[in-house]
């Protein structure tokens, strides 16, 4: 996922109007390349404690299904489905925290940027909270 979102990025600044978007999205695309990095070296020893709780399949399955986002992500709807991946990665990533192996600091950190990257995407494009199917647009 780091990585899709890292070419959507880049992608999407290409055809930004403004030098400040074009920025904010490059950096986004450059940053999802750092998480990409960083989760190359994270062994599967390292994610859960030798004494974590169980989680469900269930709950992980539901956090590794795709956002899609519309091919124009300058709209409405396209920057609020950018948004809504950010937020489901940070919640993967929590998820992952929890378990309490020793790359949980990494996950923690990485949940707190993705939380971070969905908070510059909804403050730059003017979109609330609110941003199901769209809704919150300014």
């Amino acid at each position: 996922n780091e990585k899709v979102a890292e070419l959507a990025y880049k992608r999407w600044a290409q055809v930004a109007a403004s030098t400040r978007l074009k920025s904010l999205l490059a950096e986004l695309g450059a940053a999802e390349r750092g998480h990409h990095e960083m989760l190359l070296h994270v062994l599967p020893s390292e994610i859960a404690a030798r004494r974590a709780q169980p989680v469900s399949s269930a709950s992980i399955a539901k956090l590794l299904v795709d956002v899609p986002v519309p091919a124009d992500l300058l709209s409405c709807a396209g920057i609020a489905a950018a948004a809504r991946r950010e937020e489901v990665l940070a919640a993967l990533y929590e998820l992952l925290a929890g378990l309490g192996g020793e790359a949980a600091a990494l996950f923690s950190s990485l949940a707190a940027e993705e939380q971070r990257h969905r908070h510059l995407l909804l403050a730059e494009f003017g979109v609330g909270e609110d941003t199901s199917a769209g809704r919150g647009c300014t």
